[in-house]
């Protein structure tokens, strides 16, 4: 049954009740986050699924446990470390589309089918709240240009786990910030909203204009979107680890390449449970005390705030260019802090108080938004987004136009393997700002100095547009096949590109020219 037609049944059905589950699912990179609406409260709520260990959020890892042939998720599965053929998974999601298949039991099983165990699993966990809970509405979050082919799998994962019928819509990561931002504002007038997602794939941001069309309407306009996987928390996770793998060489007196795989993954575990700790005295400038009591015979070791302060900057300088990149880097141009109404930051890196120390520096009296469970920001946007679309609270529909990606391709035709094809300079699903590989090319003139080229763009349907025919006049007049052209495209503007092209030469045997010319050719389909 679709969800259109379940939706027909649910309005004989009375909401407002404690046994009608309607739910925010995000499945991040490293942890996992549920939202459940209060009925009593009229909000959304985020579901303590950690057992205990202080979190409302269980870790993306699933685990295969062949000895007893049994499946375990979340913290076990991360902590765990068997005698067996323990088959771990991290990060399935980045695994979505790919078509990979992962033997389990001696029998090939593809993400789908794998990925609904683990989904069945999160929902069973919500029971804990009331036996007789029923799912009556479920929206799922979806990274922001997150790729058909995954889309369709993720659909798929739903279906298999049962749960297709409840499954409302997938929910990208901006709206879901949006949502939980404005919930329970009346959106009157224009803003321009910057947002920051620090996650532990990547850290991801942009500027957003928010423009109200009417009541329970909004349009907006994504101004700017970056992202940059080098300051992921992941990043972090692992510059630690190599810290403590230090510390542990230094007193046992071994070398790295003497350490086997089961020290490794105590001292991965070791740093996983640390690391908060480590960060909040970082932030009272206090060092930490570190016992490494999994070691025989067991140490103490003590990190000094100089020694995080080595390891943070870099980071914070990173951040820092990442900010004023979302500024400049804008479809209209660059945006100045002082236009930003609000600043929204989520994400688990914003748990720690240095990364909020930063952004409050630079965004001096403007007003910051940090959500209290900032790691479950996107499942309570996602369940707020649920709740509207069952007409729980008021109904807003958020449109967001999004111009930063290519979508189609562009380039010339040319003799590629004898054959004349059409060749990219610069790919769909690029981004605007993304700088293009340069390609050179050799030409055979037949001893003319002028050339004309048409530049073209080609759609996804494999149609083909010419966009500009460039001029060439005054090239070098060298032998045949041997006049060496670099094309090097960048964009000006989302809808706007430069091309350079100049002389390259021939090796040694003919010196590159002064030859060179910039066009600026303007995008349409």
């Amino acid at each position: 049954m679709s969800w259109k037609l379940f939706k027909k049944e649910l309005a004989l059905k009375e909401l407002d009740d404690e046994t009608k589950f309607i739910l925010g699912l995000d499945i991040g990179t490293r942890a996992t986050k549920i939202a459940i609406w209060n009925v009593n409260r009229k909000q959304a709520e985020l579901i303590d699924m950690s057992g205990g260990y202080g979190t409302p959020s269980i870790p993306t890892v699933m685990q295969y446990i062949p000895e007893n042939k049994e499946w375990v998720f979340g913290e076990y599965a991360l902590l765990n470390k068997g005698d067996f053929d323990d088959i771990t998974i991290n990060n399935i999601m980045s695994k979505l589309g790919t078509k990979e298949l992962i033997e389990i039991g001696g029998k090939a099983m593809n993400i789908p089918s794998i990925l609904a165990r683990y989904i069945k699993e999160i929902i069973e966990m919500c029971k804990n709240l009331n036996p007789n809970g029923e799912v009556v509405g479920l929206v799922a979050t979806v990274p922001d240009y997150f790729p058909e082919s995954a889309r369709e799998e993720f659909k798929r994962a739903f279906a298999m786990a049962g749960l297709d019928k409840v499954l409302i819509t997938f929910m990208t990561f901006r709206e879901c910030i949006l949502r939980y931002l404005y919930f329970g504002q009346t959106i009157d007038k224009e803003e321009k909203v910057l947002f920051i997602d620090y996650g532990g794939q990547q850290i991801r941001g942009g500027v957003i204009q928010v423009n109200p069309e009417s009541k329970g309407r909004v349009k907006a306009e994504s101004l700017s979107f970056l992202f940059d996987a080098s300051l992921g928390g992941k990043k972090l996770d692992k510059l630690l680890k190599e810290l403590f793998i230090d510390f542990y060489c230094q007193e046992t007196g071994l070398l790295r390449t003497q350490l086997d795989e089961d020290t490794i993954h105590q001292i991965e575990v070791f740093a996983y449970q640390n690391k908060y700790l480590l960060f909040q005295n970082y932030y009272k400038k206090k060092p930490t005390k570190l016992y490494f009591n999994f070691a025989y015979p067991a140490f103490q070791k003590t990190l000094e705030v100089e020694q995080l302060d080595k390891l943070i900057e870099p980071f914070a300088k990173s951040i820092q260019d990442f900010i004023s990149n979302l500024l400049e880097k804008t479809i209209h141009g660059a945006v100045q802090k002082e236009e930003i109404q609000k600043v929204i930051a989520v994400g688990g890196g914003f748990e720690m108080n240095w990364v909020k120390e930063l952004i409050e520096h630079e965004f001096m009296g403007i007003d910051i938004e940090y959500p209290r469970d900032s790691e479950g920001t996107l499942a309570l946007g996602a369940c707020i987004g649920a709740a509207s679309y069952l007409g729980v609270v008021p109904e807003l529909m958020i449109e967001i136009e999004d111009y930063h990606k290519l979508t189609f391709d562009i380039g010339l035709e040319g003799i590629y393997e004898k054959q004349s094809r059409f060749i990219p300079l610069v790919e769909r699903n690029s981004f605007w700002w993304q700088k293009a590989r340069p390609r050179i090319f050799i030409l055979d003139l037949g001893g003319s100095n002028f050339l004309e080229i048409p530049i073209y763009a080609k759609n996804e349907q494999g149609e083909i547009k010419t966009l500009e025919v460039i001029k060439l006049d005054n090239l070098p007049r060298n032998p045949s096949r041997t006049l060496r052209l670099k094309f090097d495209l960048k964009f000006s503007q989302y809808d706007t590109i430069e091309l350079s092209i100049k002389d390259c030469g021939f090796g040694e045997i003919i010196p590159p020219s002064d030859f060179s010319k910039t066009f600026n050719i303007q995008l349409s389909w």
